[in-house]
């Protein structure tokens, strides 16, 4: 076999150990860094050994700057951990299960005869399968960061957190924009029943005139205004709604253009998402920070109930930060 075909073999026995550490859909973050860090210490002896990685109280590399470094490599450079569970005995016990495993492989002796830079290859490959795992099983899994400063206006935060979903690419800001709209309107009219669907649900699919609707208001929640929508705004108006536009605040000009180019300016409302959440929250708390903290607490509650029930991607949930979890 090439460099390449051992790889995929070696990959495949590490695939089903850190498979085997999986509990409850769940893999731990020591599992990933000693996946990481044993593949490195392949580099410097090979069978692994006991006596070479283990220093006797740790597992040897097993620290924050070298796990951070390997992610780096393979073009990761979002936090991780500042330790790698050095010191723990479950690492030890998985470094070891992880040299019975690679030890053990069919691949092993082919690996054990590569000439040093073909080794450093294989080695790579398989670090940069362990970070798409870390991908998957941590970053992608990860809840948003929210951070509340009471010094600074409401709508402070939620530029913050739609800025870190942006941040996520793909579809993420658009879903949480949407969702955020939802919990925040559900928490506004508690005497509606506030419609709950996935972001990727389209409005034509179930008949709707909008994202949501709050009696005769049609209300379509977008990050990019286009044509289409603005023809959707036309509809609504020739059925007897009043539209409403909420995107992102550097997209209000766009909406506003798009509309005004088709002569319904004076018949849509455009706001700005962050503007719109942030005077609802300030409205419902009246403006007190006492009861703004307890306001907004019941959004992201809400918020996360909505996204829970409806979307499968858990990224799309907000960490609720600990002055709002001490209310």
């Amino acid at each position: 076999m090439n460099a390449e075909g051992i790889a995929d073999v070696l990959d495949a026995d590490i695939e089903q150990w850190y498979e085997a550490q999986r509990n409850d859909g769940t893999v731990n973050r020591n599992v990933m860094a000693v996946g990481l860090i044993m593949c490195e210490h392949m580099s410097t002896h090979f069978p692994l050994d006991e006596d070479e990685w283990f220093t006797g109280s740790q597992v040897s590399l097993l620290g924050g700057n070298r796990i951070k470094s390997i992610l780096a490599r393979h073009g990761e450079d979002r936090p991780f951990a500042s330790e790698g569970g050095r010191t723990s005995r479950g690492s030890q016990d998985l470094a070891r299960s992880f040299q019975v495993v690679v030890n053990g492989s069919v691949a092993a002796g082919e690996f054990e005869e590569l000439v040093e830079d073909d080794k450093l290859s294989v080695i790579s490959l398989l670090q940069e399968k362990m970070v798409w795992r870390i991908r998957a099983d941590f970053y992608d899994r990860q809840r948003l960061p929210l951070e509340i400063d009471f010094n600074k206006q409401t709508r402070h935060m939620f530029d913050g957190l739609l800025a870190a979903a942006r941040d996520k690419g793909g579809n993420t800001v658009g879903a949480v924009a949407q969702h955020l709209v939802g919990a925040t309107l559900e928490i506004r009219h508690t005497d509606l029943e506030i419609e709950n669907q996935s972001y990727t649900t389209a409005d034509q699919q179930t008949g709707r005139a909008g994202d949501f609707m709050v009696n005769d208001t049609a209300i379509h929640v977008t990050v990019g205004p286009t044509e289409a929508l603005v023809a959707k705004c036309q509809a609504n108006i020739e059925q007897g709604f009043r539209p409403m536009i909420l995107t992102l605040e550097d997209r209000i000009g766009t909406a506003r253009s798009l509309a005004d180019y088709v002569g319904i300016e004076d018949r849509v409302s455009v706001r700005g998402v962050e503007e719109y959440v942030a005077g609802n929250i300030d409205g419902i708390a009246r403006y007190s920070e006492p009861e703004t903290r307890r306001v907004l607490r019941r959004l992201f509650d809400t918020y996360n109930s909505r996204v829970a029930v409806v979307e499968p991607d858990p990224s799309l949930l907000v960490e609720v930060p600990e002055n709002l979890i001490q209310t």
